[in-house]
């Protein structure tokens, strides 16, 4: 593991999914955002899910409210994200499994998942176009992802946009005590996001570079849109019956 990773995950573990679930999560647009997600990833009955840098595993709750019976895989390398995505019920009982992988090297064969989902992760990267590959190459021939890509447009403004929208979503009728834990949470939520809005992030992408980086590995159909909460780019997508298994 690189110098790079092992900072990731330090600060992964030891700040960002500790706070995470009582400060983002919590905001309308963040659970709308999840729910999105969900319906753009066509999951349903019994398919086999790969969900990428799962964090928490907020994912869980959205995917398990729209279509019970899936077949959930989710990995980070956060141990400590991990152990809080299985302490959920989406997360508990058969039909849910988890494991510590980087999502540059997928340990599964190839065309082994029905729907393939990935949220605000390659952003922290090194190498997002391998990555890429490796998602593309265990999805199955016809089968959904959903894919976030990191755009220039991350930076301050978000954890301004985020806590101007956490403090319109509460409204001014809820209770003095209620407003003041509100703010505080997103206050914290500002203090978890901070190293992250000012970071150098290792690669940025054009609207215009995600297709020619898509369709060589097998994807058609790919929806680009702007995600509300994060401000990158959400690719969602079909691989084509001819598409890539191997990465590149």
């Amino acid at each position: 593991m690189s110098l790079w990773q092992h900072l990731a995950r330090a600060y992964f573990d030891t700040v960002y999914s500790p706070l995470y679930d009582s400060t983002t999560a919590h905001l309308s647009r963040y659970v709308d955002s999840q729910k999105e997600m969900a319906a753009r990833l066509r999951a349903e009955g019994r398919h086999r899910v790969l969900c990428v840098g799962l964090g928490t595993g907020n994912e869980l709750t959205s995917l398990r409210a729209r279509a019970p019976e899936l077949d959930i895989v989710g990995v980070d390398i956060s141990p400590a994200a991990l152990a809080r995505a299985r302490r959920k019920p989406a997360g508990e009982g058969q039909g849910t499994a988890f494991a510590l992988v980087d999502a540059q090297q997928l340990a599964f064969r190839d065309a082994c998942f029905d729907r393939v989902l990935c949220y605000h992760v390659t952003d922290f990267l090194r190498d997002p176009a391998k990555a890429t590959a490796e998602m593309m190459r265990v999805l199955r021939p016809g089968g959904h992802f959903v894919i976030s890509f990191p755009a220039r447009s991350e930076g301050l403004g978000l954890g301004a946009g985020l806590l101007a929208h956490g403090l319109r979503s509460r409204g001014p009728d809820g209770a003095s005590a209620g407003r003041v834990r509100g703010v505080t949470a997103l206050l914290l939520g500002g203090l978890i996001y901070l190293p992250l809005m000012l970071r150098p992030r290792p690669v940025i992408f054009a609207a215009g570079q995600l297709e020619p980086l898509l369709q060589p590995l097998g994807a058609r159909e790919c929806i680009i849109e702007t995600d509300p909460v994060y401000r990158d780019h959400l690719v969602s997508g079909v691989k084509n019956a001819g598409g890539q298994t191997h990465a590149a």
